[in-house]
C-alpha cells in the first residue's frame, strides 16, 4: 500500500510520456542549433540518431506505467477507503478526478506512441536539419547588425573601417564621445636600480656583468616619466599597424630607433625561452640561483621572484666568494635589471622567471637580441593602452620617451652636457619631470596641429651604418609569449625612402582586441626560424624609392587620399577631423632647397636647370594644390599653373 502511494503521488508530479518525448526533442534540437563549424554534419546526425532513440523508450516504459497502473487500481479499493475516510469533504472527490484524467492522458499518449510511422519520424529529422540552417543563418544575420551596429556607435573616425577595424575600442573614439580621458599610470622602477649596490671591488663579477652588455641600462634609464606626454601618443597608437597615426601620416619605433637610442643589440637570437609550469619556474631558479628547491617554491609565484627578494639574498657577494657563488649573483643581478628597465610589468614588485633561462650560460647573454625583445614587449604595452578602459602602463618607457624627444623636437627635453656621441642617445636628453602646467588636451591640440616640416623623420642620416639593413625586416617580432608584427613598409621616410601606399597588416592567428586589458589577446603566427633568417624578409627592392633632397616627408600620390580614409587625423575632442598636409610654408622652404642646391652649382645644364624647375614646381602645387601663402610661393605656383611646363619643353 505504500509503495503504490508513493508511486502515485510520484506520478502526479512527473511528466506524462509525450511531454516527456517533446522536451526530448526540443533539448536535441537545440543542441543541434548550437553545434558549428567543423563536424557540424557529424555532430547532426548523432543527435538526430539519439533523437530515434528517445521516441523508442516511451513505447517500454509505457508497458512498465500500464502495469504498474493496474496493479495500482487493483489494490486501490481498499486504500481509497481509508484515505476517504481521513480527508475533508470535497477533496477525496477532486483527487478522484484527478486520477481519471491522468488515466485518461495515460492511454492517450500510449494510443499515440501506437499508432505513430515511422514516416513522421523522418519528417521530424528533416525539420531538425532546417532548423539548424535557419539557427546559423539568424545568427550571421545577428552578427552582422551587431556589427554594423558597432560601427554606426564611433561618433567621428575612419571613413573606412577596413584597417582599423577595433577603432570602437580605442582610447580616441571614447575621447570623441565625450569620456574624459584619464592619464595612464606609468611603472617606472628606476628608482630600484640604485639599491643594488654593486660590488665594484669583485672583478669576476663586474666581468660577467659587463660581458652581457646589459649594464648601460642603469645608466641610461630616466629617473623619471612624463606620463602626459606619453597617454598623449598612446593615443594615437594603433596595435593593428604598430604605428603612431598623425596628421602627417604614420610613424613608428623602428629596430633603427632601439639600436641607436639605447644600445643593445638589435641582431641574434630571439629572445624566447619555454617556461610552462610552475615546476619548471623553481627546477630554473633552483638551477640558476642555487638556492634549494623549498626556498625556490617559496619565491616564485604567478611565474615571477619578487624584486627585493633577489635583491636581498644576491646584492652581497664578497671578493673572496667561490666562483659559482660569484656566477649565482651575477645572474640575480641581470635578472633584477631586467624587471626594472625593459620589461617591467603591471604587478610592480616581480621580474618574469623565464628570462632567466636565456641568464643561464653568461657568455652567450651578449648573443641575444634583447634591442628586439624590448621594442616586441613595449609594443604590446602600448597597444594594450591604447584601448578605452585601460588605466595602466608598463614596460620600458624610456625607450618611448627618448623616441619621441629624438623625433619630435618640440617635446625635447634639456640637452645633457656630458652626452658624447658613443653613449646611446637615450642620454642624449636630461630625464625631468613634466611641466605642472601641462595637460593632456594641450598635447591633444599638439599633435592634432603637429606639420610634417616639425617632425625629424631621419634621426641617423649621419649615423647610419651597414647594421641598420636589419631595421628594414618585415615580419613579426618576439619577446617570450608576446609576438607583435613589425611592419616597415609603413614608415618609409624614416629611412629616407618616399611613401608609398602600404600593404596590408598581418591577420593575427586568434584573439580579439577589445575595450580593456582582460579582452586584449591576441596571438600572430611566429617561427624562430623566420628570425633566424630574417635577410630573407627584407623590405622589397621595389618600396626603396629615394626622397627629393629637402623633402623628407614626400609620398606617393595615392597615399595621402587612401590614408584619410582608413585612419583619424584627429584626437582632440569638439575639432573636425579634417584634411591635413604640408602647409604652404613647407612647400616654399621645401622649393628654396633644391633653387640654393641648383644655383650654388657652378656649371649646370639646362636639362638639370628644367628638372629643378619641375620639381619645385610638383611641390609647390603640393597635393591638394592648396594656394601658397608667402610671396615668393604665389610667384612660382603662378608660374607652375600658367603652363611652366609647357614653356620648358619647348
Amino acid at each position: 500500500m505504500l509503495l503504490i502511494g508513493e508511486y502515485r503521488k510520484m506520478k502526479r508530479t512527473r511528466p506524462t510520456v509525450s511531454a516527456r518525448k517533446r522536451k526530448a526533442d526540443q533539448t536535441s534540437t537545440s543542441k543541434v542549433g548550437e553545434v558549428g563549424g567543423r563536424g557540424r554534419r557529424q555532430r547532426q546526425k548523432k543527435v538526430v540518431r539519439k533523437v530515434g532513440e528517445e521516441k523508442n523508450r516511451p513505447e517500454v516504459e509505457q508497458q512498465v506505467e500500464e502495469d504498474a497502473i493496474e496493479a495500482e487500481e487493483d489494490a486501490r479499493p481498499d486504500a481509497q477507503a481509508e484515505e476517504d475516510e481521513a480527508r475533508p469533504d470535497g477533496q477525496a472527490e477532486d483527487e478522484a478526478r484527478a486520477d481519471a484524467e491522468m488515466k485518461e492522458e495515460a492511454r492517450t499518449d500510449a494510443h499515440t506512441e501506437a499508432i505513430e510511422p515511422e514516416a513522421e519520424r523522418h519528417e521530424e529529422e528533416a525539420q531538425t536539419e532546417v532548423s539548424v540552417v535557419h539557427r546559423g543563418r539568424g545568427r550571421g544575420r545577428g552578427r552582422g547588425r551587431q556589427q554594423r551596429q558597432r560601427h554606426d556607435e564611433v561618433p567621428i573616425g575612419p571613413e573606412d573601417l577596413s584597417l582599423l577595424k577595433d577603432f570602437r575600442n580605442h582610447v580616441a573614439a571614447g575621447i570623441w564621445n565625450g569620456r574624459e580621458q584619464q592619464l595612464l599610470k606609468i611603472y617606472n622602477h628606476s628608482r630600484y636600480l640604485k639599491i643594488w649596490e654593486l660590488p665594484t671591488t669583485n672583478r669576476r663579477f663586474m666581468d660577467r656583468v659587463t660581458a652581457s652588455g646589459l649594464l648601460p641600462l642603469a645608466q641610461i634609464t630616466y629617473k623619471y616619466y612624463n606620463n602626459v606626454l606619453v597617454s598623449a601618443f598612446v593615443e594615437r597608437w594603433h596595435p593593428k599597424t604598430n604605428s603612431f597615426h598623425f596628421g602627417f601620416r604614420e610613424m613608428t619605433i623602428t629596430l633603427e630607433d632601439v639600436l641607436y637610442l639605447i644600445g643593445l643589440p638589435v641582431e641574434g637570437l630571439a629572445v624566447h625561452a619555454k617556461v610552462h609550469s610552475k615546476e619548471d619556474c623553481v627546477a630554473l631558479v633552483h638551477r640558476c640561483l642555487g638556492v634549494i628547491v623549498a626556498e625556490a617554491s617559496d619565491a616564485v609565484s604567478c611565474g615571477g621572484v619578487e624584486l627585493h627578494w633577489l635583491k636581498n639574498t644576491f646584492m652581497n657577494v664578497g671578493d673572496d666568494a667561490m666562483d659559482e657563488r660569484v656566477d649565482y649573483c651575477a645572474r640575480a643581478f641581470l635578472l633584477y635589471l631586467l624587471g626594472n628597465t625593459l620589461f617591467v610589468d603591471k604587478t610592480g614588485i616581480r621580474v618574469n622567471v623565464s628570462y632567466l633561462a636565456l641568464l643561464s650560460d653568461l657568455g652567450q647573454v651578449m648573443t641575444y637580441a634583447w634591442g628586439v625583445g624590448a621594442l616586441g614587449f613595449l609594443n604590446r604595452q602600448i597597444g594594450q593602452a591604447s584601448r578605452s578602459h585601460v588605466k595602466q602602463m608598463d614596460g620600458y618607457t624610456t625607450l618611448l620617451e627618448a623616441w619621441i624627444q629624438e623625433h619630435f623636437p618640440m617635446f625635447q627635453h634639456a640637452m645633457n652636457a656630458n652626452y658624447i656621441e658613443e653613449l646611446p642617445r637615450t642620454a642624449r636628453w636630461q630625464s625631468r619631470r613634466e611641466a605642472k602646467s601641462a595637460t593632456i588636451v594641450h598635447y591633444h591640440e599638439m599633435l592634432d596641429d603637429v606639420q610634417a616640416s616639425q617632425v625629424v623623420f631621419d634621426s641617423y642620416r649621419e649615423r647610419r651604418q651597414v647594421v641598420a639593413y636589419i631595421a628594414l625586416y618585415t615580419g613579426c617580432i618576439c619577446c617570450m609569449v608576446v609576438v607583435e608584427p613589425y611592419l616597415q613598409d609603413r614608415v618609409l621616410r624614416q629611412f629616407g625612402l618616399g611613401q608609398l601606399v602600404p600593404g596590408p597588416p598581418l591577420a593575427p592567428l586568434r584573439g580579439t582586441r577589445g575595450s580593456t586589458s582582460a579582452t586584449y589577446s591576441v596571438v600572430y603566427q611566429y617561427t624562430y626560424a623566420l628570425w633566424q633568417n630574417w635577410r630573407d624578409h627584407m623590405l622589397h627592392e621595389d618600396k626603396r624609392v629615394s626622397v627629393t633632397p629637402g623633402i623628407p616627408w614626400e609620398s606617393h600620390q595615392d597615399y595621402l587620399p587612401w590614408f584619410r580614409k582608413v585612419s583619424h587625423l584627429k584626437v582632440a575632442r569638439g575639432r573636425e577631423d579634417g584634411h591635413i598636409t604640408e602647409s604652404a610654408e613647407e612647400r616654399t622652404v621645401a622649393a628654396l632647397v633644391l633653387l640654393d642646391n641648383c644655383l650654388s652649382e657652378t656649371h649646370i645644364s639646362p636639362f638639370e636647370m628644367k628638372n629643378t624647375l619641375r620639381e619645385v614646381q610638383r611641390i609647390l602645387r603640393g597635393q591638394d594644390a592648396t594656394h601658397p601663402s608667402t610671396p615668393l610661393a604665389r610667384v612660382l605656383f603662378s608660374l607652375g599653373t600658367l603652363g611652366a611646363t609647357n614653356s620648358l619643353d619647348t
